[in-house]
């Protein structure tokens, strides 16, 4: 480590700290492959990188995080830039205030990887870390989004954990074949180096593998290929599992339920593209998220078909057609929510655009979600200044950035942020209507 730079906590004091937070963290999903890590493990992770590579303000984007590396990292270098992508909201929440408490800022980003990455995060990283899902089409995937996040430059390095059995070298030689077909050079194999609790199946241990892209993994990587569905090793969407039947009564009161990604990459292609180029869209659209229920809010922002029909766990659902709740008031804005049918503890929903009169707080929620491809700061912005009260530009630019958690975000999509976040923006809106005023 050059001396010069900034060191944070000693390893003792910080592996102190990791411990309490580990045992603090929320419940590890099985169906997203969460296998914890041991403390002692996460401030390795964070030792090697501290100790390899100059990160005095470097980006250093972790892609899945529930063992929390970022903020064993973030205790000791504590001038570092973290990210953290995750697909948990309950996880990334917990970053966040954890951070808070110990001064480690992290920025904490939703996203389902097989949807895409947050524009945000976009080759804006020196060194992406993580410990994807050990199957082969989950360590491709994560593997080409690691690429896409990372710089386009020689120092650039991408760092991957995998584990397999003593008897199941082939499964390391299907990785091996990942990264060759990625053109990612290995600089590097420390074997055995992440110990976890439990994880038998891969004889509670993994090695991190440190790769390096070059000219032509670009090139590979911009090409892509359709990220598969089912990338995990337990749970609905695991490589084993099988198209699960709806039942009767929800077959028999949506439409035939579309492939979410085919649907989203719909909608983000109708809505960035020019008038003149967007694809027809179907007027109705029916979508399974019992697997990934997460991506129900997502989805909602992002969509641009007048009405569309959400399979969702019974939980989920409630939080969508509560109109007394934020979740539900902000939806409320742009759609009428409607239960359709419910079975065996999942339930079908229809949201049905609607273009009633608004004003205050209930037109720049619509506004937020009708304009999914804006930056949160500038559909805010744009929002206000059409409200009729004339405010311009620049006092909407001074009224939003009052707000702190506007102004984090302000460069991020809405659909990009955490649910927490998200809840934050949502609660603030009747303030900076009554502000804008």
């Amino acid at each position: 480590m050059p001396e010069s730079e900034e060191a944070g906590q000693s390893e003792e004091a910080a592996l102190r700290v990791i411990s309490g937070l580990v045992e603090g963290a929320p419940a590890r999903r099985r169906r997203l492959d969460q296998v914890a890590a041991t403390p002692d493990t996460c401030l390795r992770r964070a030792g090697f990188l501290a100790s390899r590579y100059w990160l005095k303000g470097a980006h250093v984007v972790f892609l899945g995080d529930h063992d929390l590396t970022s903020l064993a990292l973030g205790l000791l270098r504590p001038s570092a830039r973290l990210s953290v992508v995750d697909v948990d909201d309950d996880l990334l929440e917990y970053v966040v205030n954890a951070g808070s408490k110990l001064g480690v800022d992290v920025d904490c980003w939703f996203a389902d990887l097989r949807l895409g990455l947050p524009r945000a995060l976009r080759e804006s990283a020196d060194l992406v870390f993580s410990d994807p899902p050990y199957t082969p089409e989950g360590m491709r995937l994560f593997a080409e989004r690691g690429c896409q996040a990372l710089k386009r430059d020689d120092r650039s390095r991408l760092l991957l954990c995998y584990g397999f059995g003593e008897r199941q070298a082939s499964l390391g030689l299907k990785v091996q074949a990942v990264l060759h077909h990625l053109r990612l050079v290995l600089v590097e194999v420390q074997p055995q180096f992440n110990r976890y609790i439990g994880a038998h199946a891969i004889g509670g241990a993994s090695s991190l593998y440190v790769t390096r892209p070059v000219r032509v993994t670009w090139e590979v990587v911009e090409r892509g290929t359709a990220a598969a569905a089912r990338i995990y090793s337990q749970g609905l969407a695991s490589i084993e599992s099988r198209d699960s039947r709806l039942p009767d009564e929800l077959r028999g009161c949506i439409d035939q339920p579309v492939p979410v990604a085919e649907l989203w990459r719909l909608c983000e292609r109708h809505a960035t593209a020019r008038p003149e180029w967007r694809p027809t869209l179907p007027d109705v659209a029916a979508v399974d998220l019992t697997a990934a229920p997460e991506l129900a809010p997502r989805l909602l922002m992002a969509n641009r078909i007048r009405c569309l029909q959400l399979v969702l766990p019974d939980r989920e659902a409630k939080a969508l057609l509560d109109a007394a709740a934020w979740l539900g008031r902000f939806f409320g804005s742009a759609y009428d929510l409607r239960h359709l049918a419910r079975n065996a503890g999942v339930v079908a929903v229809e949201a049905e655009g609607h273009e009633r009169p608004l004003a205050g707080a209930a037109a720049l929620a619509r506004h937020l979600i009708r304009h999914p491809a804006t930056a949160l700061g500038s559909s805010l912005r744009e929002a206000l200044t059409r409200g009729g009260k004339g405010v311009t530009q620049n006092q909407a630019r001074e009224l939003v950035s009052q707000y702190p958690p506007i102004e984090t975000y302000r460069d991020a999509r809405a659909l990009d942020l955490p649910m927490h976040a998200l809840r934050q923006v949502v609660e603030l809106l009747p303030e900076l209507a009554a502000a804008a005023g």
